[in-house]
């Protein structure tokens, strides 16, 4: 198990490594939102990241950020969840799904107990992406019996 120290090296030394290969910028403003997003399981929306920028970077703007959080969804590195109630970004790119709580939004990643099927073809059609999404109520709110839905991608009762 690597320590803190070397840990954080190795995340400096993938985000050197990301800027490389798609020839972009190491600034201190990428990196602020790498190095927030690396290991992050809370899978956070364009202003959650914000917010914690903000912290070491104060003039950061919500604009930078959201740029910042296209690049690296566009370059493979996180993942962007679309369809939910803001797009949020998941850190995890590797093949996993997701619990979505209709209430109050939480996400929550599980890990797969067999691979997705490969995208089906169809004519005039190419898939890009795909995953796996089960929509529900989470602890806190189904134990606090809220009765407001947020809106959701999905009927209720589907």
């Amino acid at each position: 198990m690597l320590t803190t120290k070397a840990q954080e090296e190795k995340e400096e030394l993938d985000f050197r490594e990301m800027c490389v290969v798609h020839g972009c910028k190491c600034t201190r403003q990428r990196r602020a939102v790498y190095h927030y997003l690396r290991g992050n399981g809370l899978h956070p929306t364009v202003n959650q990241v914000w917010e914690a920028v903000r912290k070491v970077i104060p003039s950061i703007t919500r604009e930078s950020v959201f740029r910042i959080l296209t690049e690296m969804a566009e370059f493979g590195e996180i993942a962007r969840m679309d369809k939910i109630y803001n797009a949020r970004f998941d850190s995890r790119v590797s093949e996993h799904g997701h619990v979505i709580c209709q209430r109050c939004g939480k996400v929550v990643d599980f890990d797969l107990t067999a691979p997705l099927p490969p995208v089906p073809e169809f004519p005039g059609f190419t898939g890009l992406h795909r995953e796996y999404r089960l929509y529900g109520l989470c602890t806190e709110c189904a134990q606090e019996g809220k009765e407001q839905f947020l809106e959701s991608p999905v009927p209720h009762g589907a």
